[in-house]
């Protein structure tokens, strides 16, 4: 046995502080622009959210690009604007976050799970296809940890289908596919900025669309839905109405600011985050048990998560492998519970265990393990030799 025992059977943890799987990368530049928002004429709904909106439309090659207060709220205003009702069918995947279920969940339609390819953990085109009746109105498929699902393929069953696409790109932004920004295709594409995702507004998020009326639409549910310039308002200039039931998601410039300075360090957040990865898969290349993550040719990924799976032969289940992580202070997370797991859609929707069966094998196995820019050397060592002795550890 080596005298090198991991930290829950014995050893000393490979490090003292804390580290989490992800986080914000902020620095002066960040800071000056916030200051400079501040003491400027508007701190909110001003030029600073135009500008980002701009920008951000610009770099994914849309039309239009409206920022709202969280990925969350972007989806959720995406599926108001799409018109999603009770009695329609909204397929999507049961391996994600909750909030990817929003769009049906908070308009009344139901959502439909379909299974996922478990290379990429991305809906199975197959699967969707075959959960398709004549009450589905759209298909969400969502870029788990930020490689792409199968766009074409899914693009394809839509339009054979006369259905809507809304892609829950929240955790891909900076991703392209032969050179193209992921989030540019057909109907709309929504995006989280949280501070763990690729580049932060602190809380924030973003519908991006070509599509004129879908954008209009987000736009005023943002704010109300509110028309702040009705027939009667160049002779009453306080006159404003509501037309609908919308929401106040709007951004402050405060989080516009702090965007426009995050969107400028994507290219610098998106080379540290491939290195990060690069150091990970030369040190785990031969590691039997545990697999890396998968990308296809095409791809050029920004990895928000580096989710590894853990197989039998690594010496460990994934609940040993989490918590002997942990005790070395490194805090590894799960991504996700599946949502058919959950009790809301057992009890909503009669969803139970062992309906998805390649997306509860692949949630039996998953980790993801450190990855965000302002991590340091010492932290991927950490990290490889935490992994790395906890195999050893077992297969001794």
């Amino acid at each position: 046995m080596s005298e090198d025992r991991p930290a829950a059977y014995g050893g000393t943890a490979v490090r003292s502080d804390p580290l989490g799987y992800g986080g914000q990368t902020l620095g002066e530049g960040e800071k000056t622009a916030v200051a400079e928002t501040l003491d400027a004429d508007y701190i909110t709904r001003g030029p600073k959210v135009d500008e980002f909106e701009t920008d951000v439309a610009e770099f994914l090659g849309v039309d239009h690009a409206i920022a709202t207060t969280s990925g969350t709220t972007a989806l959720q205003l995406a599926g108001d604007a799409l018109g999603f009702g009770p009695g329609d069918e909204i397929i999507t995947t049961p391996l994600t976050f909750v909030s990817t279920t929003y769009p049906a969940c908070h308009t009344g339609a139901t959502p439909v799970f379909a299974d996922i390819e478990p290379e990429t953990r991305t809906l199975d085109p197959e699967a969707v296809e075959a959960k398709i009746t004549d009450a589905t109105e759209a298909i969400i498929p969502m870029h788990y940890a930020g490689h792409p699902a199968d766009i074409d393929e899914l693009l394809a069953i839509a339009d054979r289908h006369d259905l809507s696409v809304l892609w829950d790109a929240c955790h891909a932004f900076g991703t392209t596919i032969d050179g193209d920004p992921v989030g540019n295709e057909r109907d709309l594409a929504t995006f989280s900025f949280h501070p763990v995702k690729n580049i932060t507004m602190g809380e924030g998020g973003l519908v991006a669309t070509d599509d004129d009326e879908i954008a209009a639409r987000v736009r005023s549910l943002r704010s109300f839905d509110m028309n702040y310039e009705p027939d009667s308002h160049e002779d009453e200039p306080w006159y404003q109405v509501t037309e609908g039931l919308g929401y106040n998601h709007n951004v402050t410039d405060i989080q516009a600011a702090l965007g426009c300075e995050q969107l400028a360090r994507l290219p610098e957040f998106k080379q540290r985050r491939q290195e990060i990865m690069a150091q990970y898969d030369e040190a785990f290349a031969d590691l039997s048990g545990l697999r890396t993550p998968v990308v296809h040719d095409d791809v050029d990924p920004m990895f928000h998560l580096y989710a590894v799976e853990i197989a039998d032969s690594f010496g460990c289940s994934r609940k040993e492998f989490v918590n002997a992580m942990h005790a070395e202070n490194i805090y590894v997370q799960v991504h996700y519970v599946p949502l058919h797991f959950h009790p809301f859609f057992r009890d909503e929707y009669g969803y139970e265990r062992g309906q998805f069966p390649f997306t509860e094998s692949v949630y039996e196995r998953i980790v993801s393990l450190p990855l965000f820019p302002g991590m340091t050397d010492e932290d991927i060592s950490s990290v490889v030799r935490a992994v790395e002795r906890l195999h050893e550890y077992h297969a001794d």
